[in-house]
């Protein structure tokens, strides 16, 4: 058996499902999070769920750690857990000073995330929990899976990890599932497609919003919701603003692969990104997508040869690109982009990588 971990539902649906569903002929995966939002498709999904009652909007739900210690006593010597994201990590760490771990575990480190963002209050939480991390890391954890070098070297300089480390580069698109752009849009429809965080690059969008204002030839739209659980959130207020404001079309939550192509521009201002999914859907729906330059961005930017990246999230760059939208988007070459993505980044690609670390566990 293996157990998929996260603290938040979401995650285990959201890039993880395509992934259950293709390699569950040889072996069975069971989901351990917080059944809420996406209960009905994690249910469906996964062979059994567990459901970990946590709340993700304190630092420290003692609660949810005393349930988690619970759960893990319950996870077999020949299992595997494989757990999703730093912060989900971090409490697994602090639930194995109550609970011996005998089974084999993986972690992925999706994205360094605000623990790593440089804020006086990340700064102070780093410090806080290093020793602890450092002290149990080597003990309870066999294998850490990264998505780019650049996460890969702070961390493990942070951490001291000093067990098995590898790099796996996307979370697996299901591209037989992604509708694809034909013909553009007049006005030019341009949208951001994430979580309403400030470490999103929410901010930097609204200001492009406010620069074409009064230009009638753009039409920006947002897509996503605001996370309040999450220290990077807009705040209710903001998110009102967002929704009432005449020169933005607030969409919710949209269906990436069946609604993505409908539109012409993807602006992706995020000060992090361990591996950017929505770049990838992006550019095979066949999006102009203008990103920042991260390590999580730039690789796809290359090995693809599309989308157009920012400097230091310049706002007048973001501009200028836009204002020179159909030169750009005749400088994509979005069938080259696809056979990449299906070659490297697709469901089957990175079910058979995962498949290869979970047999050499077993």
């Amino acid at each position: 058996m293996i157990y998929f971990l996260a603290h938040w539902d979401w995650i285990l649906e959201r890039s993880r499902a395509d992934i259950v569903t293709n390699i569950k002929d040889e072996f069975q995966i069971t989901s351990i999070c917080p059944l809420e939002e996406n209960i009905e498709k994690i249910q469906k999904t996964y062979s059994d769920s567990i459901n970990w009652n946590i709340s993700r909007e304190k630092t420290l739900d003692l609660h949810g750690l005393i349930n988690l210690t619970k759960i893990l006593k319950n996870i077999n010597s020949n299992d595997i857990l494989h757990i999703f994201t730093l912060k989900s990590l971090f409490l697994y760490i602090l639930a194995t000073l109550f609970a011996q771990k005998q089974y084999k575990v993986v972690a992925s480190i999706t994205g360094l995330g605000f623990l790593f963002a440089g804020t006086k209050l990340a700064n102070f939480l780093k410090i806080i929990i290093k020793p602890i991390i450092k002290l149990r890391i080597n003990k309870v954890v066999d294998v850490l899976i990264f998505q780019n070098n650049s996460n890969m070297e702070q961390f493990l300089t942070y951490s001291n990890f000093q067990n098995k480390t590898t790099l796996l580069e996307g979370s697996g698109l299901n591209t037989k599932k992604i509708k694809i752009k034909h013909e553009l849009n007049n006005p030019v429809k341009i949208i951001f497609v994430g979580r309403l965080l400030v470490e999103k690059g929410i901010k930097e969008y609204l200001k492009l919003v406010e620069i074409f204002s009064s230009k009638e030839k753009t039409k920006f739209f947002i897509a996503g919701k605001p996370d309040f659980g999450n220290k990077s959130s807009i705040s209710e207020k903001k998110f009102l603003e967002i929704k009432n404001n005449p020169n933005i079309n607030y969409l919710g939550e949209l269906d990436v692969y069946s609604e993505l192509y409908k539109y012409d521009i993807l602006i992706q201002p995020s000060y992090h990104e361990g591996f950017s999914r929505i770049f990838l859907e992006g550019i095979y729906s066949g999006l102009l997508c203008i990103v920042n330059d991260l390590p999580g961005t730039i690789s796809i930017a290359e090995k693809t040869k599309s989308g157009i990246l920012i400097s230091n999230n310049n706002i007048i760059e973001y501009a200028t690109e836009i204002e020179n939208y159909y030169s750009n988007y005749l400088n994509q070459n979005f069938e080259y982009s696809r056979e990449i993505i299906n070659k490297l980044y697709s469901v089957d690609a990175i079910s058979e990588k995962l498949k290869e670390i979970y047999y050499e566990l077993s």
